[in-house]
């Protein structure tokens, strides 16, 4: 972005008469009439640039406020960096771990055969609690449609089959959300 008070020579905080002042002498100096260089007219059309800009009050506010946006200190940078530092050394941290993890999880000599029974086991184990889980929702359901059965003044509260029903959804999201999402992330 062109730096249109360094086009003119003078300060960001220059009044309207300094702007108008250095204008004119940076135009009478780069006019292609009296300015032989062949970018005399590029320079004198900048100069006009930065003149209407900075004569504006409302285009000099916004042109100063992107001035002020571009410009980040050197602490600014500084810590920007050391975040990112910190950043990248705890990603390392997490791959030794994950890789620590792994050397223990499987035997020293990564026996596949192993590893298939243990995957198996554990996949076992995982139906039996997800069936177990879905028994805790299917049956209250069950009795619910039996307690309707019975006389009004017998019949109990729906919440006392809502409560084990929603005990059973959570646990049955949260077995679904280890074993499929968590675990399929970490194979």
């Amino acid at each position: 972005m062109k730096n249109y008070y360094r086009i003119l020579g003078i300060e960001a905080d220059a009044s309207e008469e300094q702007i108008r002042s250095a204008f004119r002498s940076k135009a009478k100096e780069l006019h292609p009439d009296v300015n032989p260089d062949p970018e005399a007219h590029e320079r004198f059309m900048e100069c006009q640039q930065a003149y209407s800009f900075l004569i504006d009050h409302t285009q000099r506010h916004n042109y100063d406020a992107l001035l002020n946006a571009e410009k980040i200190s050197q602490a600014e940078l500084q810590r920007r960096e050391m975040i990112y530092k910190l950043w990248v050394e705890h990603q390392q941290r997490k791959a030794r771990t994950r890789t620590a993890m792994e050397a223990v999880r499987y035997d020293a000599k990564g026996n596949p055969i192993a590893r298939k029974i243990w995957k198996g086991v554990n996949l076992v184990y995982n139906i039996i609690f997800m069936l177990l889980f879905l028994s805790v929702i299917i049956v209250p359901i069950y009795n619910y449609g039996q307690e309707l059965n019975r006389p009004e003044n017998m019949q109990r509260s729906p919440l006392f089959f809502i409560i084990p029903m929603l005990v059973g959804v959570i646990f049955l999201a949260y077995g679904y959300y280890y074993w499929f999402i968590l675990k399929t992330d970490n194979d």
